[in-house]
């Protein structure tokens, strides 16, 4: 104590996020979740943290989710304390693609500690790397450029080649327009797909694309 002010220590967390395809039996993936966070903790050891393991903080979610969308990742940053120390096994656990993985150091950063990874083979706050960082930021502008064409495209009709997305529609125009009054006089999906001696989904791809428009 100094001053009359009691300084906390640092603390040292692991965030594992766990498959959410592993294990056909609760029991089988209640083991498989347990050698995980026992994987990534050592890891976490390995490089000097000095973990417990109430400090291993682990959920469930798809690679494919941002960061914001895993409510205890977020729940664990806003709990950071300075110099306490995030550690994930593999840049996953930050989010779903580099620009996620960016803004996600930089708001562990922002609280003050400091986001680590344990196998990228190197030991150094991630937001202090500068070379990573170029890296990641990188990647992160071609993701970003790679969705811009991507959605260009499909507002389009067109695959990045060039080609038409998906199968060519089973409906010309003008049946696909009566079938869009047909929805508003409130007739149903299967009544409408009947009538037009069509598909079910083809009726409900018409209905949403509308919806999207």
């Amino acid at each position: 104590m100094t001053g009359g002010v009691h300084q906390l220590e640092p603390r040292d967390y692991v965030y594992v996020r766990l498959d959410t395809k592993v294990g056909s039996t609760w029991q089988s993936r209640d083991a498989f979740d347990r050698a995980t966070i026992r994987k990534h903790t050592e890891a976490a050891r390995a490089d000097g943290f000095i973990v417990h393991s109430r400090l291993a903080v682990s959920e469930r979610v798809g690679a494919s989710v941002a960061a914001s969308g895993r409510p205890k990742l977020m729940r664990l940053i806003r709990d950071l304390r300075p110099s306490d120390a995030l550690i994930v096994y593999t840049l996953d656990g930050f989010g779903r693609d580099a620009s996620d993985i960016l803004k996600t150091i930089r708001l562990i950063h922002e609280m003050g500690a400091e986001p680590f990874c344990a196998s990228l083979g190197t030991k150094e706050n991630l937001f202090n790397d500068n070379e990573f960082r170029s890296a990641l930021e990188a990647m992160a502008a071609l993701e970003r450029l790679t969705e811009a064409e991507r959605k260009q495209a499909k507002a389009k009709g067109l695959g990045v080649a060039g080609g038409r997305i998906g199968r060519p529609p089973s409906l010309d125009e003008a049946t696909q327009a009566a079938v869009r009054t047909d929805l508003d006089a409130g007739d149903t999906v299967a009544a409408v797909a009947r009538r037009y001696n069509t598909s079910h989904q083809t009726i409900l791809r018409i209905r949403d694309a509308r919806k999207r428009s």
